[in-house]
């Protein structure tokens, strides 16, 4: 079992690195674009393995915890107790990210590829995905709520608010112009904020500790929710961007412009 967790996060520190920076490239070439597609593509399928790897190895960590990390210690009953305790909490908050990297890529993904045909995200395998998104957030709530963690609270809010959007837009009757487009975005940018979040919490606090020693736990919330703060941010001015955008009033303020010049 340990072995297989190794080999697990292995993989998932591999491809993860390399998803923190192909997802740029989608950013900043034009929408549409080969490019744009290719690279989209390839941060999708690294999302898929990294997704895949963090439930694979935070179920290991909920299930056998001692084995995980504590094989070879000789521990009292309470430090073992302890240690338990802290493994299984991180855990969680490993599977809740995990989770919402693949509710979000998926959810961006299968936008893209269908546009306003949504048969694709009514399945019951996708249901049950966006499902499972809130449920484990509403969980990382609870445990947050209970050790009176902060970034536990802050993104379990963010879970179940991004898997009850997703299921809105999958059931709702009726879609505003190609508001795939804007779920696409959404989806996408969802699923960086849980990469850099990941990369942050699991690998940058260590850095940083070694940087900034015992002074850098005081603000490290701070650097943690960064990516979703920013992230949200996006999401919002993008969203109004192509709603204005794919409105019939700037159609036709823009056809009226086109007009004025070709006169």
């Amino acid at each position: 079992m340990h072995i297989i967790h190794q080999s697990a996060l292995y993989l998932h520190i591999a491809i993860g690195s390399c998803a923190l920076l192909v997802f740029w490239i989608p950013v900043f070439t034009r929408k549409g674009a080969l490019d744009h597609k290719r690279y989209g593509r390839y941060f999708a399928y690294a999302m898929y393995a990294v997704s895949g790897s963090g439930i694979g190895m935070a179920s290991l960590d909920l299930l056998f915890p001692l084995e995980m990390h504590a094989a070879e210690a000789s521990l009292t009953a309470a430090q073992a107790e302890n240690v338990i305790a802290q493994v299984r909490g991180f855990a969680l908050f490993l599977l809740s990210l995990s989770i919402l990297v693949l509710t979000s890529t998926r959810q961006g993904w299968l936008s893209m590829l269908h546009k306003a045909e949504r048969s694709a995200l009514r399945t019951p395998a996708h249901v049950a995905l966006c499902s499972s998104l809130v449920i484990v957030g509403s969980v990382l709530f609870v445990s947050g709520v209970i050790i009176g963690s902060v970034l536990f609270m802050i993104f379990a809010v963010l879970q179940v608010v991004t898997g009850l959007r997703s299921l809105h837009y999958n059931f709702k009757a009726e879609l505003q112009p190609k508001e795939w487009w804007i779920q696409h975005l959404g989806g996408f940018i969802g699923s960086g904020i849980g990469a850099y979040t990941a990369f942050l919490v699991f690998g940058g606090r260590r850095l940083f500790d070694s940087i900034f020693g015992d002074s850098f736990s005081d603000y490290s919330i701070i650097l943690w929710v960064t990516p979703g703060i920013a992230g949200g941010i996006a999401i919002g001015y993008l969203s109004r961007h192509y709603q204005q955008r794919f409105s019939g009033d700037w159609a036709i303020k823009h056809a009226t412009l086109r007009a004025e010049m070709f006169r």
